[in-house]
């Protein structure tokens, strides 16, 4: 059907040990995605999840992403203490029951970690849209959703006398994404929208220097210790805003000069909206987010550990491990 299916999970573990249990599934807006090919053909991403048909086993839809607690688990932190993290699987509401399967790449090879069955008309499962009423805009459309890929803007940090701001942060970093290839080229493609969301105050936490602000999407600094990497472990909330407008892709700019941002494939998106450096900001973490682009540089500080030798070719498509 042309709506969203949100099912929502909690992710917890170690660096050795996960478990992962349901939340709640809920509509999550209009389907923006394809009506059809609706297998992904990919193999990318570190996790992947299966919608099969619970009578025929039919493979009706899948997708590869990563996740922040797939991050979680390759830091030091995650050796000595579990860590919980909220998570969501979107995809076309589904008219007969399904099963779904949450997949990790696991030595090179899939393996199955978790399954649950959704039945829609279940009063377990919540048919209601997001009660929110933020105001939508288009900074560029192209066509109907499901013919486009789908790119939402949302604001954390904007107090409502910011907003000004985020609207011209909005622009300026969509026009330095479709500045450069293969973007430039594929501009009609893509449609773009942006939503309002209102902070009481402005500004997002800063924990190294104990500057802390409740903003409405909970993003903040020092992500894993590290000074420059933003995200947000408040997923539902993110996804319910996100949840006014379709989409495909998810990005937020923050109400920050400091330089930092982050990329999570099929994820996340998160850029400082006004540091110089924020176009190039932009273009990388949505590199991570659509493309799967692993990182090549070896100039700045990684929360991951990487002391074992690699004996498995990653899947990103731009790293290798091979030396010819």
């Amino acid at each position: 059907l042309p709506k969203t299916m949100r099912v929502d999970y909690f992710h917890s573990g170690t660096a050795t040990e996960q478990h992962v249990a349901l939340d709640s599934v809920v509509a999550d807006g209009p389907w923006a995605g394809p009506r059809r090919q609706l297998v992904d053909q990919l193999d990318l991403g570190e996790y992947s999840f299966q919608v099969r048909d619970r009578e025929t086993d039919q493979l009706l839809y899948s997708r590869g992403f990563c996740s922040v607690f797939g991050e979680w688990q390759t830091i030091a932190e995650a050796k000595q203490r579990w860590g919980t993290f909220h998570e969501s699987l979107r995809f076309p509401w589904p008219k007969e029951p399904v099963k779904v399967v949450l997949r990790q790449r696991i030595t090179g090879e899939w393996q199955e970690i978790w399954t649950t069955m959704v039945e829609p008309q279940s009063r377990f499962v919540t048919d209601a849209e997001t009660q929110r009423r933020d105001h939508v805009w288009e900074v560029f459309t192209h066509g109907k959703p499901s013919e486009k890929v789908d790119i939402v803007l949302l604001g954390d940090g904007f107090a409502k006398e910011d907003m000004p701001s985020f609207h011209q942060a909005a622009k300026k970093l969509t026009a330095a994404l479709f500045s450069v290839e293969p973007f430039k080229s594929r501009r009609t493609d893509f449609n773009v929208r942006a939503i309002d969301v209102v902070a009481a105050e402005s500004g997002v936490s800063q924990p190294r220097s104990k500057d802390f602000r409740r903003s409405p999407l909970s993003c903040q600094y020092n992500t894993f210790d590290l000074p420059r990497y933003v995200l947000t472990f408040n997923n539902k909330t993110v996804r319910d805003v996100a949840a006014q407008a379709p989409y495909d892709c998810l990005v937020i700019l923050l109400n920050d000069p400091t330089y930092g941002g982050g990329g999570i494939y099929n994820d996340q998106t998160i850029v400082a909206a006004h540091n110089r450096l924020s176009d190039y900001v932009m273009i990388h973490e949505f590199g991570h987010h659509m493309g799967a682009l692993g990182d090549e540089y070896y100039s700045s500080n990684v929360a991951y550990e990487t002391g074992k030798p690699i004996t498995i070719e990653p899947w990103e498509p731009n790293v290798t491990a091979l030396l010819e």
